[in-house]
């Protein structure tokens, strides 16, 4: 079987495959190992020798071919029976031990399963409003601009090694069911005096430090789209703080400058990168003028949903706790198979949505759905969690098996669960979420969730604010109480999160009190998290591979490098000589910086008879580079004296040359820093 993805380069999975042996060996170092395997989605569990490997989907979209290789894939290296869908629309595997995941990786490859850029300090999975293509409300179905962004970002040098992770959503109205403002970027399609284009909302997260993003653009054209992602990653590449992981996402450069020197310097960037791009004479995709509505379509799909597509119905497939057993997958595919008008997209729910389902045929494919035993959405089934303490290193609770406890009720309520408080189930935008805890009483750690009430992650939402901790075992009791008074209390058509709001904290404080009140006489009866037999401990498992590896200071100066010719190519092609030569320099800098640093000299790139010098004394082999340098340097100022079309061409491809002979020397340096426990050279 091959492969027809273009996100999918074989030459990763050979370097991966070699870069395990050199780590089991010890001829690799650690952090760049950790670099290496992150970035193709292999993270490490709490259980030694186990590893989760997780595939990138962007917009969650799935085809025939995939589902068979995920299932092909569960079968031969998970050590569990079953796959997960994540909040970000991936799928991910568990239990894969080490040695196994080179060649796991290559069998995902033939089935056209991505994983580069799953994980580690990079731009991650792309997401989508769940009803991307098929919304009376869209203004475009945003599905082909991810997929465009996605390429072009994959393996770009500027996104291989950002100081933090960078997550993106594509919204295709104003409603934004994407969830944009939660996000590094949310990106949303609107219209200008009939003009396509994008809103930009800039800053978002959750996690321990949670913040909204801030609307840095109300319009950037449809062709101006990658340039001002592209500006926006470079301000957080030059600028997050590479040293305290806590603060190196890009919410905190906004917090750092605010909202006004964010966008002064966001402009200034995305002038350059603009004018690098040769913009498109048309638009990617058809626009429409939409069907405006103030419901919001995406959210809770409780029933089949007719689309703007006459006599096609969208429906949700319940997925509970987003596990996806061989069996399931296989039917799937077989379902798409047979209907090659439909859809498959995995959603921000942990569920799956299937599209184009023609009216007249809802019955028959809800029969087959049910013959692999997945059902269309129940009201009460919107429950998503992280893996916690099943897998996850940094896990305090166990939050996959809580949401199976759990239920949204006749009302539908969204719940999400984290066992920590990284937010990775994204509770601070549900309805109702629980963030694992361990809390002190009577000197006694008792497994609990903190109680967070009315998250909304889209456009005009807000973060969930906090309420009570509850000891895990009350977990239920809690969220009935919440329910029942939520059904007594509202009033007709009012949201929960507008009832939970209106309430206010101190509310659910004394609605809940008693239960969060514990007597010395109970703490054998609540030492336990919900649904375990054994007595709560928080383990020590290590650190967790969230925040991605730090950056070998050299193997970024060598992107930096690839970046500025890629830069310096475009400029070219634009006839911007100056622009072109300006980054055809930066090239030459940061890749003779490192040479230097290899060299233990003092690093003055701007003339090569240190270089020459300093190659000589120290490897007869790599004195031409020197010579090359000079030669580079001469030309560069004949072509400054009279600039020519044929003549940059000529240039770039020499300080390509040099680039890649330094970035050759400093890979054999690293290894015989390994072999030698020395710096090496």
């Amino acid at each position: 079987m091959n492969s027809d993805n273009p996100l999918i380069d074989h030459q990763d999975f050979d370097l991966y495959e070699e870069s395990v042996e050199l780590f089991k060996n010890g001829l690799m170092d650690p952090n760049k190992f950790l670099h290496t395997r992150l970035n193709l989605g292999v993270y490490t569990q709490r259980q030694e020798g186990m590893c989760m490997v997780r595939a990138k989907l962007p917009g969650g979209r799935l085809n025939a071919q995939q589902l068979r290789g995920f299932a092909y894939n569960l079968e031969n290296y998970s050590n569990i029976d079953r796959v997960q869908i994540t909040t970000r629309q991936d799928i991910q595997f568990h239990y894969v031990e080490l040695d196994k995941t080179a060649d796991q990786q290559h069998d995902l490859a033939r089935f056209g399963i991505v994983t580069r850029e799953a994980g580690g300090n990079t731009v991650r999975n792309i997401t989508s409003c769940q009803l991307a293509g098929v919304c009376p409300a869209e203004n475009v179905d945003v599905e082909p601009y991810i997929q465009l962004t996605a390429a072009h970002f994959l393996r770009h040098p500027l996104t291989q090694s950002l100081p933090r992770k960078f997550k993106i959503s594509f919204s295709g109205c104003a409603q934004d069911c994407a969830q944009g403002m939660v996000q590094d970027l949310g990106v949303i399609a609107t219209q200008n005096n009939g003009q396509p284009g994008f809103r930009l909302l800039v800053g978002g997260g959750l996690g321990a430090k949670p913040k909204t993003a801030f609307e840095l653009a109300d319009f950037i054209p449809e062709a101006d789209l990658l340039p001002a992602v592209e500006a926006l990653l470079v301000l957080h590449d030059r600028h997050s703080d590479r040293q305290r992981r806590t603060r190196n996402r890009i919410k905190f450069l906004v917090e750092q400058w605010g909202e006004a020197g964010f966008s002064q310097r966001f402009w200034k960037e995305f002038k350059h990168t603009r004018d690098a791009f040769t913009p498109r004479t048309c638009t990617l995709v058809k626009w429409r003028t939409p069907s405006h509505s103030d419901r919001p379509w995406g959210e809770g799909l409780q029933r089949p949903l007719p689309q703007r597509q006459a006599g096609l119905l969208t429906l949700s497939i319940s997925v509970p706790g987003g596990h996806l057993k061989a069996r399931q997958l296989e039917g799937l595919a077989t379902l798409l198979e047979h209907n090659p008008r439909f859809e498959l997209r995995a959603n921000q729910d942990q569920d799956l949505t299937l599209f184009n389902v023609p009216t007249k045929r809802l019955q028959q494919v809800t029969t087959e759905l049910g013959g692999i035993d997945l059902n269309l959405h129940e009201a009460g089934k919107r429950v998503a969690a992280c893996p916690g303490t099943s897998t996850c290193p940094l896990g305090v609770t166990n939050s996959q098996r809580v949401a199976f406890a759990l239920n949204g009720g006749a009302e539908d309520l969204s719940i999400r669960i984290n066992g920590c408080q990284n937010g990775c189930a994204n509770s601070l935008t549900a309805d109702i979420g629980f963030a694992g805890v361990g809390k002190r009483h009577h000197g006694k750690l008792i497994p609990s969730y903190r109680l967070e009430l009315g998250g909304n992650g889209r456009l005009g939402g807000a973060i969930a604010f906090d309420g009570p901790e509850i000891p895990a075992v009350r977990l239920t009791s809690a969220l009935e109480r919440i329910k029942e008074s939520y059904q007594n209390e509202k009033r007709s058509g009012e949201s929960f999160f507008n009832w939970s709001r209106g309430k206010g904290a101190d509310y659910f404080g004394e609605l809940l009190l008693d239960l969060t009140q514990v007597r010395e006489s109970e703490l054998p009866f609540l030492n336990r998290d919900l649904g375990d037999s054994q007595v709560f401990k928080v383990d020590s498992v290590g650190i967790g591979e969230c925040a991605g590896a730090k950056a070998d200071p050299l193997d970024k100066l060598l992107l930096d490098a690839r970046y500025e010719g890629q830069l310096g190519r475009s400029f070219a092609s634009r006839f911007k000589y100056d622009e072109a030569m300006e980054s055809l320099h930066n090239q030459l800098q940061f890749s003779t910086q490192v040479l230097l640093t290899r060299l233990d000299a003092e690093p003055d790139p701007d003339t090569s008879n240190t270089v020459s010098h300093y190659l000589a004394a120290h490897d007869q082999k790599a004195t031409h580079f020197g010579i090359d340098l000079s030669d580079l340097l001469q030309r560069i100022a004949a072509f400054k004296a009279s600039p020519d079309e044929q003549g940059y061409p000529e240039l770039a491809d020499i300080a390509d040359q040099w680039e890649n002979s330094i970035k050759q020397l400093n890979s054999e340096s690293d290894r015989g820093s390994a072999r030698s426990g020395t710096d090496g050279y």
